[in-house]
């Protein structure tokens, strides 16, 4: 199966072009829309975990270290 991708959107006018386009080829055609995640959701969900973590002592250059197998050692 080969892909096109269109990096814009078009309206239903523009799609009927392509779908008689590429029927008049003998080609099926399927269109799908990709929806962008919505940013603000992600945004407000992250400030419900705001204060989390608070009664914690926790440092984030000690959690990066851990978290890619870094010693103290190899940091001085």
């Amino acid at each position: 199966m080969t892909q096109i991708v269109l990096r814009n959107s078009i309206d239903t006018t523009q799609m009927s072009v392509l779908t008689r386009l590429f029927d008049s080829w003998n080609v099926a055609v399927e269109f799908k829309e990709e929806k962008k995640p919505d940013t603000k959701s992600f945004s407000q969900l992250f400030s419900k975990t705001r204060g989390m973590w608070k009664d914690y002592d926790i440092d984030g250059d000690k959690l990066r270290n851990e978290a890619w197998g870094i010693t103290e050692q190899a940091t001085k």
